[in-house]
Formats: structure tokens, sequence, C-alpha cells
């Protein structure tokens, strides 16, 4: 993917959404062109097409990174009649609202890259990245949680749990480059595949699945380039991270409107039964059994995750670490676990 903007500040939740489908490279049109890969599935230009240096510019990029066939997708501020045919003269083949609401532009994206139609499986992840991205945004702007993108992500995952094929799930999720989208997306449906697993009642596989989307939601408020860094993070740097289960919890906190269970899970994943964990030191019973399950979704998604700069572990690697923490983790759902991620 490529995505042309004048904006990249505000256009870091639109390459988040593009890399659903893979890598996304981003051009300023206000900054020198850097060499990169190029594209092969889509361009995206988001710019104001209003101004005719601005026209220019990105009929420039364009012309350096267009290949044949290779479709336009043209994001307009202003749907008047003049942008569009701006939008058309530089040989856009979709033309769509830049103010588009996240799921309608991952729908109308799908369709542009998969023409035949998107099989259910595909659908229920677009419409869990979807709600994904609005959380995510809404929380690194210090605004409040939109409560229905949670349950509009449950639901999906929920749904996708119940066709009980995990490795599609796990093999969508893969393809996404942003990392802290496919870290999320992989915890929530491996604890929607462990309450199904577990044959939890509908009530309370809801609760599993929102704590697990929301585990994280502390991070978005650690900078990009600390979460992307691709060496070891500095000692600073890890404090920083470190401070993610708090600022979430009192995030959830803060708004009221979430379960006590959810919003205990989003600050205790890091702890340990043996009391090793953090912010806490939690131990034994202190620790509820959602919290245990989603500690156990956790690290085994950290470990099988995969990044362009290190190799993912193998189910069984994975698993082997997972047992070998010996008193961190409960046991007993740890057995549980085992035939959910190692089916065969």
């Amino acid at each position: 993917m490529l995505l042309i903007t004048d904006r990249p500040e505000q256009s870091v939740k639109l390459e988040r959404l593009l890399s659903l489908w893979g890598p996304c490279d981003v051009v300023d049109l206000h900054r020198p062109v850097q060499g990169g890969p190029a594209p092969n599935r889509l361009l995206v230009s988001d710019v104001d097409l209003s101004d005719r240096i601005a026209v220019e510019a990105v009929r420039d990029r364009l012309a350096e990174h267009r290949r044949k066939g290779m479709p336009l997708l043209c994001l307009l501020r202003d749907q008047s009649a003049r942008l569009t045919t701006q939008a058309n003269a530089i040989g856009a083949s979709a033309i769509l609202p830049a103010d588009l609401p996240t799921k309608a532009l991952l729908d109308e994206i799908g369709r542009i890259l998969n023409p035949g139609g998107a099989m259910p499986m595909q659908r229920q992840f677009v419409a869990a990245s979807a709600a994904m991205a609005d959380l995510l945004t809404a929380a690194s702007e210090g605004g409040s949680l939109p409560v229905a993108a949670l349950e509009g992500s449950v639901e999906a995952i929920n749904r996708a749990a119940d066709d009980r094929d995990l490795g599609a799930w796990l093999d969508m999720v893969w393809n996404h480059d942003d990392a802290t989208y496919q870290h999320c997306l992989l915890v929530a449906g491996l604890a929607a595949a462990f309450a199904h697993a577990l044959g939890f009642p509908e009530s309370a596989r809801k609760l599993v699945t929102s704590a697990a989307v929301l585990h994280d939601i502390g991070k978005a408020r650690v900078p990009l380039a600390i979460l992307h860094k691709r060496g070891k993070l500095t000692v600073e740097e890890f404090a920083i991270v470190r401070e993610h289960p708090q600022t979430g919890y009192e995030m959830l906190l803060r708004q009221g409107a979430f379960a006590r269970e959810v919003v205990e899970a989003t600050r205790s994943h890091h702890e340990y039964l043996d009391g090793s964990g953090y912010p806490q030191g939690l131990k034994a019973n202190e620790i509820p059994d959602i919290v245990r399950m989603i500690t156990i979704c956790d690290i085994y998604a950290a470990l099988i995750e995969r990044r362009s700069y290190k190799e993912p572990m193998a189910p069984e690697e994975a698993y082997s670490v997972l047992v070998a923490m010996g008193p961190k983790l409960d046991a007993d759902l740890l057995r549980a676990f085992r035939p959910v991620v190692l089916s065969g």
C-alpha cells in the first residue's frame, strides 16, 4: 500500500487501517521523495485537491509509483463537482469522502481489493478492525471510548470464534502490519476461542472478549516511536511502556461505562500468581479467572506475532514457554488452553 498525504500527523489512523492489508508506506506531499518499496495493491490519496500545486505534486508522485491497472482511491474533504473532476483527472478508480466512518471505509477498500466479495470470516475481521481503530483513536486523543465500537468488535470476534477456525483468524491478523492492532486482535481472537472452548455462556464470553479487546488500551498513550521500535527498548522507554496497564485502568474507570472485570483485566493482565508481575504485584487469589485467561492469551500472542524483524515462534514452542513459566500462570487454565492452540 502507498498513502500520499498532505497531513501526515492526522493520517496515522488511516495508515493503521491500510496496514490491515499489509505494509503501508506514507508519502508526505510536503517533503522530498524518499526511496522505498513500490506498492503492489493500492494507492490512496488523502490530499486537498482544491490546491492546484498539491494536485500537480500528487500527479508527480503517482507517476513514480503507479503500476498499470493498480487502483487509486481518492479521499475528498469536499464532495464538490470540481474536486471530483480533479480526482478523476489524476486517474482515481474510486472516490470516497475523507470523513467516511471507519467501518464503511474499510468495507469500500475491501471491495476494491477483493472484487469477488469477502468471506464471512473476513467480514468479521474487518468489522473488528474498524472498531479497534475507533477505540484506539479515541484513547490516543483523550476522548471517551465509543462503547458501541467495543460492542461491535466483541460481537464480530465472538461470531468468528463460533466458526471454530482460529487458524483463519490468525492468518488475517498476521497480515496486519501495525503492531498494536495485530497484538490486540490476536489476543482477542485467542480469548474468544478460549472462552468458546470452555463452554462459557454468551454473557461470560462477552466479558472475556471485551477484556481482551481493551487489555492494552493504555498503549494508545504510548508514543508510536516506542511501540514500533525494532531494537531493544532503553530503560526509560521500557518504564513508559510499563505504565500502560495503569493508564488503561484509569481511562476505563474514569469513563465508568465498563464492567468491573474488564476494568480490572486492563490493569492486571501483567500480574503473575507468584506475585512477580506488575503494576501491583498481586498474588494467587487476588487475580480473577478472567485476568488469568487474558494473561495466558497475551503472552502466547506476543510469542507468535509476526514482525518484519523477527520470526514468530511455532505454536508448540510458544506453548512450551507458557508451561515453563510454572507457578506464574494458572496450571488448570493452561491445560485447557492447549487444545485451543494445538488442535492440529
